[in-house]
């Protein structure tokens, strides 16, 4: 006769731990499961907005050149023409200049800023008890603003990069340089220049982007005008980006101008902004920005929802 059978409570006991051991591994897969989808949503989010960024530097290009121009500078003459003389006095190599930058924070900050997201929801939605197919917009603005300003606080110094590249009329001087330049001159420490301003964009952008598009989809869903498709991401996404231009071309164009040393703070340069240009200068660039955040929102969430699907993730909420 064995030990356990002779006797109930060590034959309990052993049950108890094989639970034990069953619900720990179960626990385990569980963890392990959480890990590769957030991993998996950050790299769908990275490969979305580096596309996105790819067909939209041309007019990121723009948008920094209309709003660091002087009101009587040649520049300061409109979007088509501004392009025009970019393409006439620089070649159309300089739609592109920034890539490298540019591209590396699309993969990072634009894996994180909108990976991240739904995480920080889940997060949010389980500590206020929200509904989990329709969370309140609060929830979506507060999940959509905390990965929105870490992914921005992190990775400040490649958008600072990539602005003063696109900002200058040198071609030839690489990412590198401009790095070493900046360090040279002002010290690492140069390198957040401007971020509370990029985490605040960042916090505005990633928050008003994902619950304009998380509640126009779920409305246009549930009162059957439309269903999941490409037509209906390509429509929300649209409107998507032009809530998105709204709110953040006031903060954008301000950072743009600490970027790339106009003004030695935030307070000057805004001071300087409004009395240069008034009130109507925190717009400058607002249709430079439209059209390249508008087609970039666009893009980004096509590719997201394409991508998601393959993988299984679902559709983005």
């Amino acid at each position: 006769m064995s030990i356990t059978g002779a006797f109930p409570a060590t034959r309990e006991l052993a049950a108890r731990r094989a639970r034990a051991m069953a619900s720990a591994r179960a626990a385990s897969r569980d963890d392990g499961r959480r890990v590769e989808s957030v991993a998996a949503r950050v790299l769908v989010s990275a490969a979305s907005v580096a596309c996105a960024t790819t067909v939209t530097n041309p007019l990121d290009v723009l948008k920094v050149r209309l709003q660091t121009a002087a009101p009587e500078g040649a520049r300061a003459i409109g979007l088509a023409r501004t392009a025009a003389t970019i393409a006439r006095e620089e070649g159309v190599g300089a739609f592109w200049r920034g890539m490298s930058p540019a591209l590396a924070r699309a993969v990072l900050y634009g894996g994180c800023r909108l990976g991240l997201y739904e995480p920080a929801l889940g997060a949010y939605r389980a500590a206020t008890g929200d509904d989990e197919r329709a969370p309140r917009v609060s929830t979506r603005l507060l999940a959509g603003a905390t990965s929105g300003a870490l992914a921005a606080a992190a990775l400040n110094p490649t958008e600072l990069l990539k602005t003063r590249m696109q900002n200058a009329t040198n071609a030839g001087t690489p990412a590198w340089e401009h790095l070493r330049r900046a360090v040279r001159e002002d010290g690492a420490r140069s390198l957040w220049r401007g971020s509370a301003l990029a985490m605040s964009r960042s916090a505005v952008l990633t928050a008003t982007q994902v619950a304009t598009y998380g509640e126009t989809k779920r409305y246009v869903i549930d009162t059957g005008v439309a269903t999941e498709g490409v037509a209906l991401h390509f429509a929300v996404a649209s409107i998507t980006g032009l809530v998105t231009t709204v709110t953040t071309n006031p903060i954008d164009m301000i950072k743009t101008r600490v970027y790339v040393g106009e003004g030695a703070s935030i307070a000057s340069t805004f001071a300087h902004v409004l009395t240069r240009h008034g009130p109507l200068g925190l717009f400058r660039g607002f249709s430079a920005n439209y059209l390249r955040l508008g087609p970039q929102t666009m893009v980004t969430f096509v590719v997201a929802e394409f991508l998601r699907e393959k993988l299984g993730l679902g559709a983005v909420i």
